[in-house]
């Protein structure tokens, strides 16, 4: 995996990290039991602060995008989601309120937020229904 920080992004590094790894698991780059790099090889590689690897890779954890075995690194959990449905609706409404907030700053209208929004979802295969 190639990961990339744009410096000139509002966003902190380690949150650009996380959103990497989250997308190419979605996408179907990062697999099940697939190792990451280590905390120094990717500080290294980036040249950033290790402690902000590891801030991306606690939160990845704790998001249960990957589990770390010690000794062994980092990996690719399994992304059966333990989480209800009322706490995934609302990450996930939080996160699209976001999103909405900015829109509206950008004078995007709603027919055209919707239009990249199901744009999106095609692009990562999103299933149009689940129980």
């Amino acid at each position: 995996m190639q990961f990339f920080i744009d410096n000139s992004s509002g966003r902190p590094v380690f949150q650009q990290l996380i959103d990497q790894v989250k997308r190419d698991v979605a996408l179907g780059r990062l697999l099940k039991d697939e190792k990451l790099p280590t905390v120094r090889q990717l500080a290294q590689e980036l040249a950033i602060n290790p402690n902000t690897i590891a801030k991306a890779y606690r939160q990845l954890e704790q998001d249960g995008i990957i589990v770390t075995k010690a000794g062994a690194g980092a990996f690719i959990a399994n992304l059966d989601s333990g989480l209800s449905k009322a706490v995934r609706k609302k990450l996930i409404c939080d996160e699209l309120e976001r999103i909405v907030v900015e829109a509206f700053h950008m004078q995007i209208d709603k027919v055209t937020l919707s239009d990249w929004f199901m744009k999106v979802a095609e692009k990562f295969n999103l299933a149009e229904e689940k129980e």
